[in-house]
């Protein structure tokens, strides 16, 4: 017994190899897949909190609903800002802590500048705080990849960039925009964009004239399918290759992410699961697979992050997924999410 517990102890403080699966798992959206005239407005940045107000104040006058993509370094000191925007209706993206280029980053750094990200977007916004993450300048590389699976996070880019922030005529940007737009499509825009405000209104008319109706990414993705948001207190169902899973206690959505249970998931495909309360962390078994989940955010060791739930270990769905190497669908009518 007591070598038995010295070798979890060895184990729990070894540096654990990154794990091919939650790269591969995780597909970076763009566009959505439908013939429906719908459409989704992003916005990133923050910054200037006079365009950002203008930007809102177009949106209601027009009765648009939109993504935004806050840096959360701007958005820990600028929260009223942000939760004027939700009061409308709006919903919150992860676009970093810092705005770096996360390709020059390390794993480690690029999963801290999501994780504090997430974590501020979260306090601001409740359920409003979706689980879509965009990298800054739209750069990411297997890290990336990595460290949205092991936070739960959908990486997107976008299938319109509108120019906005470029020093060009406002017809341009207008044009290029509507032009490009197809059903599904995702459209970049930025708060303090040199040509946002004006450019604004005329995008969106264009594009109503063209017969596109706007919705936020949980909605566009929501309706082609993909696992994004789901709204609180909504049932979720979990299936593997068509048949549900129960988990006691069941499947819990926060912030956005579904999480569930750690010990109940990972058994119900024949795992094992020892927990060390001094390090705050579960070793995950399965023949010669190993895992580890820490309930620690700050923890900065390899592994996935989840969280004490009542004295629980939950952890995101996506990111156990991934580790399984599983397939993750979206069935939105039945509020189901479907395993293969």
């Amino acid at each position: 017994m007591l070598k038995k517990f010295l070798l979890i102890g060895v184990l729990l403080s070894l540096v654990w190899p990154v794990w091919p699966a939650e790269a591969a798992a995780v597909t970076v959206l763009s566009q959505a897949k439908t013939s429906e005239k719908v459409i989704a407005l992003t916005f990133d940045d923050g910054w200037d909190n006079r365009t950002c107000q203008a930007v809102r104040q177009i949106l209601a006058d027009h009765g648009v609903l939109a993504t935004i993509f806050p840096v959360g370094s701007w958005a820990a000191g600028n929260s009223s800002v942000l939760k004027d925007f939700l009061a409308d209706g709006h919903e919150l993206g992860n676009h970093s802590m810092t705005h770096p280029k996360l390709t020059m980053l390390s794993l480690a750094q690029q999963e801290r500048e999501l994780r504090e990200a997430q974590a501020v977007l979260e306090r601001i916004g409740g359920q409003q705080a979706t689980n879509f993450m965009r990298p800054p300048y739209g750069a990411y590389d297997k890290n990336t990849l990595q460290a949205a699976a092991r936070l739960g996070l959908q990486p997107i880019t976008w299938s319109i960039d509108s120019w906005d922030w470029r020093d060009i005529p406002v017809e341009q940007v207008v044009r290029r925009t509507v032009d490009a737009a197809k059903p599904g499509g995702v459209i970049l825009m930025h708060l303090a964009g040199r040509n946002t405000v004006k450019a604004l209104p005329r995008i969106i008319k264009g594009l109503q004239d063209k017969g596109y109706t706007f919705v936020k990414l949980s909605q566009l993705f929501g309706q082609a399918g993909a696992p994004s948001h789901v709204s609180a207190g909504s049932p979720v169902q979990i299936t593997y290759q068509q048949e549900p899973i129960t988990l006691q206690p069941g499947a819990k959505l926060i912030g956005g992410v579904t999480y569930v249970p750690c010990r109940e998931f990972l058994q119900h495909f024949g795992w094992r699961v020892v927990w060390n309360g001094t390090q705050q962390a579960a070793l995950c078994q399965s023949g010669s697979s190993q895992l580890l989940i820490h309930a620690r955010d700050e923890n900065q060791a390899p592994g996935i992050t989840g969280r004490l739930i009542g004295g629980k270990l939950y952890v995101p769905l996506r990111a156990i997924a991934g580790q399984l190497g599983l397939q993750i669908s979206w069935d939105g009518q039945a509020r189901t999410v479907n395993l293969r």
